[in-house]
């Protein structure tokens, strides 16, 4: 005897697709946010005087 289907088919895939979605910007958003810092960083290292070159 066949189980019933309790959502519609593809429904729990869109949702499932939707959360896939929602985590990706959200790493993306963090990894934007890493390499910002590591700009930032670099950037304050060639400012100061006496800053080692070719690190």
């Amino acid at each position: 005897m066949p189980e019933k289907i309790t959502q519609e088919p593809g429904e729990a895939s869109l949702e499932e697709e939707l959360e896939r979605e929602r985590r990706d910007h959200a790493l993306i958003d963090e990894e934007k946010l890493g390499m910002d810092e590591l700009e930032e960083e670099h950037l304050k290292r060639e400012r100061q005087p006496g800053a080692q070159a070719g690190r």
